[in-house]
């Protein structure tokens, strides 16, 4: 009789503590918050976006982290290069930070933002950057400046092809004829 009623009072006092302890664990779990950092991180990236097999755009960056949600982030920043149709690149992106929203399909781009476009050899410096890939368009409601072969135009809100092709300043605010400088020199010295 003492052997059942030790089993007993033994089970009893192992059921308790597995109870107590189950229910301390889950309570433990519901105080955890669910990550949300990167699920990946990748090195020295190179994403090349094409159409009918052919590149229009290859995307370069020293670091890439993949979120859960889909997302991914460039914390080291980014450089893109678009290409037009005989396979050249027309034009480059490049900035200190990017991030890529897979909900929206929109690449954001921040800090120090240069656009070049190669063939017409004009600039354009922003401090943000957003880059539809489905529109195929950049564009920002921040304060830009365009650096053309004689002029240098600034203003508030840019869109623009992602080639930077066309483009067209929501609030100019200034537009100033640059001078060449073989013209500078020459007067300087007469």
């Amino acid at each position: 009789m003492v052997k059942k009623y030790f089993l007993i009072v033994f089970a009893l006092i192992a059921f308790s503590c597995v109870f107590l302890s189950c229910s301390e664990d889950q309570k433990s779990l519901k105080d955890m918050k669910e990550y949300t950092g990167p699920m990946t991180s990748l090195s020295n990236v190179v994403n090349l976006l094409s159409d009918s097999g052919i590149v229009k755009v290859r995307l370069k960056a020293p670091k890439q982290l993949e979120l859960k949600n889909g997302n991914q982030e460039f914390p080291e920043g980014l450089n893109v290069e678009f290409f037009d149709k005989d396979g050249t690149v027309s034009s480059v992106l490049t900035a200190n930070e990017g991030e890529f929203s897979k909900t929206s399909n929109v690449f954001t781009a921040t800090g120090n933002v240069i656009v070049k476009n190669i063939k017409t050899n004009e600039q354009l410096n922003t401090e943000i950057l957003y880059w539809n890939r489905k529109e195929k368009r950049v564009y920002t409601d921040k304060f830009v400046t365009i650096k053309t072969e004689d002029e240098l135009l600034q203003g508030e809100g840019l869109t623009a092809a992602q080639d930077f092709s066309t483009y067209k300043i929501d609030k100019p605010t200034g537009s100033f004829i640059l001078e060449d400088e073989v013209e500078e020199d020459t007067l300087s010295n007469e």
